[in-house]
C-alpha cells in the first residue's frame, strides 16, 4: 500500500481507537460532566455585568490613564445630567423645580458637585468692588415677571450660562452633576432617578451623560441574557425538529450547548470576569454554533444506523470525528484572532471566552455525546428509522441537480453578486457613538439628542496645564489655548480658572483680560478661595489645572480632527514653564475607532492565513485548502457589501462579523470537503463524489445553516442596535455561506477537476 493510502488508514485506525476509548469510558464521562456541571453552574449566581465600554481600554494608554487621574484629582471626569424642559426656564415654577432637583442630586453619595442656576457662581461688580455670589439665591427664588425678565436677559448676557445652562430659547436647563471617581456609577444614576421619579413637573424631564449610558446597556445586557437566549434555544430547537423529525434530533444537540453555555458562563464568574456588551451574546452564539457539531453527528449516526452494521455508532464517530475537529478548531482559530490588535480588553475576553466555550461544545459533542447514544439502546433501535425531514431530501436533491447544471450560470451568477457586493464596500461608514446603541425611544437618544440640539454636548474634553496656577504667562498660556479651541464649532464654550481671573479684573473695572502682575492675580485669587468650582479647575497645590469643554458630536471626521489639532497643539506649546497634555472621551473614541479598523484587518487576515494553512495540512493538499476558503472569501465580500448596501456601520459589534464569518461559515466547506475527498479517493469521478457528498453533508449542512441562521437572528430581538446588526449580519452570511459550499464550491470542484484527478492520482501513485 503507497504511503498516502498508509497514512489515511493509520488516521482512521487512531480515530477508531480514539471512539472505543470513548465509548468505553462512557459511565465516567456522563458522572464528570454532571459533575462540573453543577460546580460550574453554580459559579452563576455571582456573574456581574460591566457595560463601561470605556472601562476596558488598555492599562498602558495614555489618555485613559490621564482622563481616570484627572476624575480622581477634580471630583470626578463623568457627568449626569439632568435636563428639564419646559414652556420657560424663567419662572418661578420652574426655577424651583431646578432648586429641588439640585437639592435632591446633592444628597446622594458618590456626587462631587453639582451645578445649576440655583447654585452656581456668579461675579459681580460695582464701584470698584467685587461681588461673588450665587446666580440666583436658591433660597429666595424670585417670582416678580420683571424681575425674571431681567435675570434671563443677565443670564443670556454671559457664555458662562448660555448654552451651558440653559438654552438659547430659554426653555431647557441642566443640572450637572460630577460623579466621584472611586463611586458606582450606575448605583448613583440609579439613586437619583429614584429620587426624582415622584418629582411634580410639568415639563419633561432627561437624564443623560455617561454614567446614564452605561446603565442603560446593563439594565439591556440582562435583559438580553434573559430575554434573547430563549428565544434563541426555542427557534433551533424547532429548526433541528423540523430536519430531524424526532425528540432525539433536538434534544441531543441541545443538551450539549445548554451544557457548554453552562460551563462557559460559570467559568467567566468564576475567574471573575463579568458579562459585557459583547460576552453577553455568548450564549446565543454556543447555541448556533455548538448545535451544529452535534446536528453532524446526530446526522451521521442516523445514516450509519440505517445500514444495520453491528458497529454502527463507533463507525459513525469515527467517520464524522476528523471534519467535526477540523470545523470546530476553524471555528476557535476565527474568534481567537480578535486577540490581535484589540483595543479594548473586552474584545479579547469576547474572543477567548467563545473560543472557550466551543472547544467545550465540541468535547461534549465528541465524547459526552456518544456516550448518551451508547447507553440508551432505545436510541439505536428507533435511530435505524429515522432519517432527515422529505422537505430537508428535497432541498438536498435540489442543490445536488443545480451544482451538477451548468456551472458556467451558476459562477456568472455569483460573479455578479461579488461585483454588487464590491459596490457596497466602498459604501461603508464607521460609527463609535455608544448614545447609537440604543432605539430611537430610548431615554439615552432623547437625552443626547436635546444635549446635543440645545447646549454645548456631553462629552467631556480636557487639556490639563501644569504649571504655577498664579503665574501670568500658565494663564495667559491657558486663555491663548481657549482661543485656539474656540475657532472649532464643536467647542463652543471651554471654561478654566483664568476665565474666573478675567471676571475677577473686569468686576473691579480693569476689564476683562488677565493681569500682568503675579501679585494681583494672588489678590483676585484670594477672593475665590472656598469657592467650590475652584476644587474642579486647580489641584490643591495651585501647580496643576484643567481647561474643560464639552463636545456636540460624534462624527468621525471632527473626533480625528480633536486628535490631530490637539495633540499638536499642547506639544508645540508645553515648555519649562507650562506642560500640556489633552484626553477626554473624543480622544479614546477615536482611539476605539482606529482600533475597530485594526481589529478588523488584524483579524480577517490572521484568521484566513491559519484557516488555509490548518485545512491543508489536515487535508493534505494545498489545492483543497484553497477549494475550501473559495466559501467563506465570497461571504466576507458579499458582508461587507451588505453592510455598505444597508448602511450599517462597522461598530464595537459589527467589526466582530468578519471573524466570526470566516470561523463559522468555513464549517459548511470543510464537512462537503471532507465527503467529496473520500468519495473522490473511491472512484475518480468530480460529478458521482459531488453528488455523494451533497447527498451525505449536504442535509446536515441545510439543517445547520436553517438553525444557526435562526439562532442569530434572534438578536434581532435585541434592545441594542449593535447587537441587533450583529444577528442579522451573521444571518445573512450563514445563509451566503451555506448556499456557497453547496454551489459555488461544487462548480469550482467541475472547473478544477482536471488538476484535481492529478493531484490525487499523483499522492495515491495511482
Amino acid at each position: 500500500m503507497v504511503f498516502q493510502k498508509k497514512r489515511i488508514s493509520n488516521s482512521l485506525n487512531f480515530m477508531e481507537k480514539i471512539t472505543a476509548f470513548i465509548l468505553r469510558i462512557r459511565y465516567l464521562t456522563i458522572i464528570m460532566v454532571v459533575l462540573l456541571t453543577v460546580l460550574l453552574g453554580y459559579q452563576i449566581k455571582d456573574l456581574k455585568v460591566n457595560a463601561d465600554v470605556l472601562g476596558y481600554l488598555p492599562d498602558d494608554d495614555g489618555a485613559a490613564m490621564l482622563f481616570s487621574r484627572i476624575g480622581e484629582d477634580y471630583g470626578g471626569n463623568e457627568l449626569i445630567i439632568i435636563g428639564l424642559e419646559g414652556e420657560s426656564v424663567f419662572s418661578y415654577e420652574m426655577l424651583d423645580i431646578v432648586r429641588k432637583v439640585t437639592d435632591s442630586v446633592r444628597m446622594v453619595s458618590g456626587i462631587g458637585y453639582v451645578t445649576s442656576l440655583t447654585n452656581v457662581i456668579d461675579i459681580r461688580g460695582a464701584d470698584g468692588f467685587i461681588e461673588i455670589g450665587r446666580l440666583i439665591d436658591e433660597y429666595d427664588i424670585p417670582q416678580d415677571e420683571e424681575v425674571l425678565a431681567e435675570l434671563k436677559e443677565y443670564a443670556f448676557s454671559k457664555a458662562m450660562y448660555r448654552g451651558n445652562l440653559v438654552s438659547e430659547d430659554g426653555t431647557a436647563t441642566l443640572v450637572v452633576a460630577k460623579v466621584l471617581g472611586d463611586a458606582n456609577r450606575t448605583e448613583v444614576v440609579e439613586q437619583i432617578q429614584e429620587r426624582l421619579k415622584n418629582l411634580q413637573f410639568a415639563g419633561s424631564i432627561y437624564y443623560g451623560g455617561m454614567p446614564v449610558t452605561l446603565l442603560e446597556l446593563s439594565r439591556t445586557i440582562i435583559h438580553d441574557v434573559k430575554f434573547i437566549a430563549p428565544i434563541a434555544f426555542i427557534l433551533i430547537s424547532l429548526m433541528l425538529a423540523l430536519g430531524f423529525r424526532s425528540r432525539r434530533g433536538v434534544l441531543l444537540p441541545m443538551l450539549t450547548v445548554v451544557i457548554a453555555i453552562i460551563w462557559t458562563m460559570g467559568l467567566i464568574s468564576m475567574l471573575g470576569y463579568a458579562l459585557t456588551l459583547l460576552t453577553n451574546v455568548i450564549p446565543v452564539i454556543l447555541m448556533a454554533v455548538g448545535s451544529a457539531y452535534a446536528i453532524h453527528v446526530v446526522n451521521r449516526v442516523n445514516e450509519k444506523m440505517q445500514e444495520l452494521k453491528k458497529e454502527a455508532l463507533k463507525e459513525a464517530i469515527t467517520g464524522v470525528m476528523i471534519p467535526v475537529m477540523l470545523a470546530s478548531l476553524t471555528t476557535i482559530i476565527g474568534f481567537l484572532s480578535f486577540i490581535a490588535g484589540s483595543y479594548l480588553t473586552m474584545i479579547r475576553e469576547f474572543g477567548i471566552f467563545t473560543a472557550i466555550g466551543i472547544a467545550f461544545s465540541l468535547l461534549l459533542t465528541l465524547v459526552f455525546l456518544p456516550a448518551l447514544m451508547s447507553i440508551f439502546d432505545n436510541f439505536k433501535r428507533k435511530a435505524a428509522n429515522e432519517t432527515s425531514s422529505s422537505f430537508i431530501r428535497y432541498i438536498s436533491r435540489f442543490f445536488s441537480s443545480l451544482a451538477l447544471g451548468n456551472q458556467v450560470v451558476l459562477i456568472s451568477i455569483w460573479a455578479l453578486i461579488i461585483v454588487v457586493s464590491i459596490w457596497g464596500i466602498t459604501r461603508i461608514e464607521r460609527r463609535v457613538d455608544l448614545v447609537d446603541y440604543f432605539k430611537k425611544d430610548n431615554q439615552v437618544q432623547q437625552s443626547e439628542g436635546l444635549l446635543r440640539t440645545k447646549f454645548n454636548g456631553s462629552m467631556p474634553l480636557y487639556i490639563k496645564i501644569k504649571g504655577d496656577m498664579q503665574s501670568p504667562e500658565v494663564l495667559h498660556a491657558m486663555k491663548k489655548t481657549q482661543t485656539f479651541m474656540a475657532q472649532f464649532e464643536y467647542i463652543p464654550y471651554s471654561q478654566s480658572v483664568a476665565d474666573l481671573i478675567e471676571e475677577m479684573n473686569s468686576a473691579i473695572g480693569e476689564g476683562m483680560f488677565v493681569p500682568d502682575d503675579k501679585t494681583k492675580i494672588i489678590q483676585l485669587w484670594m477672593m475665590l478661595d472656598g469657592q467650590e468650582i475652584m476644587d474642579q479647575l486647580v489641584n490643591y497645590t495651585l501647580d496643576e489645572g484643567i481647561i474643560q469643554a464639552n463636545i456636540s458630536t460624534t462624527d468621525l471626521e471632527v473626533l480625528r480632527e480633536i486628535e490631530e489639532n490637539f495633540e499638536v497643539y499642547t506639544k508645540e506649546n508645553s515648555n519649562e514653564i507650562v506642560q500640556m497634555e489633552v484626553t477626554g472621551i473624543p480622544i479614546m473614541f477615536k482611539r476605539l475607532d482606529d482600533s475597530i479598523i485594526k481589529s478588523q484587518i488584524y483579524s480577517l487576515v490572521i484568521a484566513i492565513l491559519l484557516v488555509v494553512v490548518f485545512v491543508s495540512l489536515l487535508q493534505g493538499s494545498f489545492l483543497n485548502g484553497l477549494l475550501t476558503i473559495i466559501p467563506v472569501g465570497v461571504t466576507l465580500i458579499v458582508l461587507f457589501g451588505t453592510m455598505g448596501i444597508t448602511g450599517i456601520p462597522l461598530d464595537i459589534a459589527t467589526v466582530l462579523t468578519g471573524s466570526v464569518t470566516i470561523g463559522i461559515g468555513i464549517d459548511y466547506a470543510i464537512h462537503f470537503m471532507t465527503q467529496f475527498v473520500n468519495f473522490y479517493q473511491k472512484n475518480f469521478n468530480t460529478r458521482e463524489s459531488i453528488a455523494g457528498a451533497i447527498n451525505s453533508s449536504g442535509r446536515a449542512i441545510i439543517i445547520n445553516v436553517f438553525s444557526v441562521t435562526v439562532g442569530f437572528a434572534v438578536l434581532l430581538f435585541s434592545n441594542l442596535v449593535p447587537l441587533q446588526r450583529f444577528g442579522f449580519l451573521i444571518a445573512v452570511t450563514m445563509i451566503v455561506s451555506g448556499l456557497a459550499a453547496l454551489t459555488l464550491l461544487p462548480a469550482a470542484l467541475l472547473l478544477t477537476s482536471g488538476k484535481l484527478e492529478k493531484s490525487f492520482r499523483k499522492k495515491l501513485k495511482v
